[in-house]
């Protein structure tokens, strides 16, 4: 793995992150950012984009604002953080799932295999110079919810599919 730290929007995409930042992050990268957002929900975008900045300290998001962020971007991230303060695990049914069981219940399969392929990918990278470093210990940790996800998402597919229907 590279030597180089992570910057911001590198941890955005590789680590669980603290709720505040993963709000910040989701919205920011929702089509037309943060304004976006507001507008959906009838928000003020200046007082939003207060609350949502990790530099901006007077201003706080509250529940209302996570409501307006997490339904308007599904964003994961937010999920992540929230799964990682309550020790849990979120599994969201991917669209392809709903085109039928047995479609489902491969394209979970693919998905888990991919999230095995991308975690044994990282783990490698991190131990090439024999040493996992924290920034890339923490993003090991992201897979490895992932690929929980994935697995438990194969359980809620195969959930949908009963004999004869397909």
């Amino acid at each position: 793995m590279s030597r180089r730290l992570p910057n911001s929007r590198d941890r955005a995409q590789r680590e669980v992150l603290p709720l505040s930042l993963a709000l910040y992050h989701a919205a920011r990268d929702y089509p037309g950012g943060i304004k976006a957002v507001a507008a959906v929900h009838g928000i003020n975008p200046t007082t939003l984009q207060h609350k949502l900045s990790p530099t901006h300290e007077p201003h706080r998001p509250n529940i209302d604002d996570l409501e307006a962020v997490l339904a308007t971007t599904g964003d994961a991230r937010i999920l992540d953080s929230l799964g990682e303060m309550a020790g849990c695990i979120f599994v969201c049914p991917c669209p392809k799932h709903v085109e039928g069981p047995v479609v489902g219940l491969l394209a979970s399969v693919g998905e888990l295999q991919q999230r095995v392929a991308d975690t044994v990918k990282t783990l490698h990278e991190s131990l090439e110079d024999g040493v996992i470093h924290p920034h890339e210990a923490r993003e090991l940790h992201l897979r490895v919810r992932r690929l929980m996800a994935a697995s438990l998402a194969i359980e809620a597919a195969a959930n949908n599919y009963a004999e004869g229907d397909e």
